[in-house]
């Protein structure tokens, strides 16, 4: 396992790691954290080197946790690690979170996802994925994804969509729409709802917003935890 946090990362180094990493056959864990700092000495690493890189981890067969944070990936990064998730069948863990990430990114990552049948949890929290990102995300996942964390994005909730299959969701620190709560009560209020953890702290909720959501609870019998009230405008007496 390879753990390299908080490091300032050039595209030579990205290189001579991702290089090592390519006859680690054995390999069952990377995490990459490069810091995101405005005086960093390092500022080449970007998508296209990535999207070099990370086909060197094909070799990586045993992978169960990948993370790469902060790194740059978008659209051809994203091509790539798609084109080898097929191969990661044991891939547990993963987390993008920090890049470029879009909704067409996620529907580029999602194809190749589709084949890691053990995947559990999938992090993808500051980037920039919408409500048709979420969509893809809720309807081409593998059914053994039961957590998912896309905070810090740009979901709306803008429209009607189903947050039934997730038990751990987090849409901390995005702008939701007004009518946002009432897209997560219509999915509380549903019997096949399996949410047992939502987080929704700093998403614009207000009194009536929270109200909506008091009314879905009512007969929901499987929710234990919620967190609502951080970063909210919700009066004490709601």
């Amino acid at each position: 396992r390879w753990d390299i946090d908080d490091c300032y990362l050039g595209a030579v180094e990205v290189n001579q790691l991702f290089t090592a990493f390519q006859g680690m056959k054995n390999l069952e864990g990377v995490d990459l954290n490069y810091i995101d700092d405005e005086d960093a000495i390092y500022r080449d690493v970007d998508d296209d080197i990535m999207a070099r890189c990370i086909p060197l981890l094909a070799a990586c067969t045993r992978m169960r946790e990948l993370n790469i944070r902060g790194l740059g990936l978008h659209n051809n990064s994203c091509e790539a690690m798609s084109a080898i998730f097929p191969r990661m069948a044991a891939l547990h863990e993963l987390d993008l979170s920090g890049n470029s990430i879009d909704d067409d990114c996620v529907e580029v990552l999602v194809r190749g996802l589709a084949e890691c049948k053990h995947l559990h949890s999938l992090t993808l929290s500051s980037n920039v994925i919408g409500d048709d990102g979420l969509e893809i995300l809720i309807r081409g996942l593998p059914a053994s994804v039961n957590t998912l964390d896309l905070g810090n994005n740009e979901i709306a909730l803008a429209r009607q969509l189903p947050l039934l299959r997730f038990r751990v969701l987090s849409l901390m620190c995005n702008a939701l729409s007004h009518g946002g709560p009432g897209v997560i009560a219509a999915s509380l209020a549903n019997p096949e709802c399996r949410l047992e953890a939502l987080y929704l702290g700093n998403t614009s909720i207000r009194d009536e917003g929270a109200e909506i959501l008091a009314t879905s609870l009512r007969n929901n019998q499987r929710l234990t935890e919620l967190l609502l009230t951080s970063g909210n405008a919700i009066t004490e007496t709601t």
